[in-house]
């Protein structure tokens, strides 16, 4: 099934790999751009299929299907990939970035390469560099890659979500949940950039408007890590929505409110403050 009934489907080459994307309208459209990064083991249907086709009633909507190549994985090598999509689609002109998870590090990293490209920047979920809790999951996700993929899924449906969402749900829910869960090619080599990736030396770089979005409950990347994105772009705004990791699949509408009133006037509100109307 398309992501959206008008989305043309594609692919671009890059360093030998074939890179798809999702493209909502034809090049020649005149609305702004908004194109989005998928995070770890996702997709453009799977981490944004409600999400897209809500952005593409008022934007362009460009998403990319991140790919691992089979020598080292890099955030410099994902954002390459990125950026040739938006040349081949939409060149000449700037576009609005939304990443997600480890998205919002590959967006980040194109932010910083070419600032000329980007009119405003927002990162959900996304971190500086993983810190001693999140290289403990990281570990243990391995660990249970390698010999127990059932548990493993389990133990991913837990971490992902809110508990509140998890909460709200019966065992048939819950268990419909974790059979869904997949574990595509690459996924073992975008766990091990989550664990090793670092924006640190990237951030000072970044000069669009930025937006800031964590999610109340997330485990995978706690606050403290997206409030230290925040304090560490010269140009950022923060705001928190009532979600786990999973914002996305768990908040779709309020994660749409955030981008779609920060697209339509990224400098509305002033750097470096928290836009309390952006709290849902």
């Amino acid at each position: 099934m398309k992501i959206h009934p008008d989305a043309h489907e594609g692919a671009i080459h890059v360093r030998g790999l074939s890179v798809s994307f999702h493209d909502s309208l034809a090049p020649e459209d005149s609305r702004d751009t908004v194109v989005l990064v998928h995070g770890t083991g996702g997709s453009a249907k799977t981490h944004f299929r409600t999400l897209f086709p809500m952005l593409a009633a008022r934007y362009r909507v460009l998403a990319v299907d991140l790919q691992s190549p089979d020598g080292e994985l890099t955030l410099g090598g994902l954002s390459e990939q990125v950026a040739a999509v938006i040349d081949q689609r939409a060149p000449a002109q700037p576009v609005h970035v939304v990443g997600y998870s480890l998205g919002a590090l590959v967006a980040a990293d194109l932010a910083a390469s070419r600032p000329e490209s980007v009119s405003s920047l927002t990162l959900v979920a996304g971190w500086v560099r993983a810190d001693t809790q999140q290289r403990l999951r990281n570990r243990i996700w391995k660990r249970l890659f390698e010999s127990d993929q059932d548990l493993l899924r389990e133990f991913v449906t837990w971490t992902v979500y809110g508990h509140p969402f998890l909460a709200g749900r019966g065992d048939a829910d819950i268990q419909a949940l974790v059979d869904a869960r997949t574990f595509p090619d690459g996924i073992a080599e975008q766990m091990q950039l989550n664990a090793v990736a670092d924006l640190s030396g990237r951030l000072a770089a970044i000069t669009a408007p930025s937006l800031v979005i964590a999610g109340a409950h997330d485990q995978m990347v706690p606050a403290r890590q997206t409030q230290l994105l925040f304090g560490g772009l010269p140009n950022a705004r923060y705001a928190v929505i009532d979600s786990g990791h999973a914002v996305p699949q768990e908040r779709p509408a309020q994660l749409f409110q955030l981008i779609n009133e920060f697209v339509t006037d990224p400098a509305a509100a002033p750097a470096g403050g928290i836009r309390e109307a952006l709290f849902v």
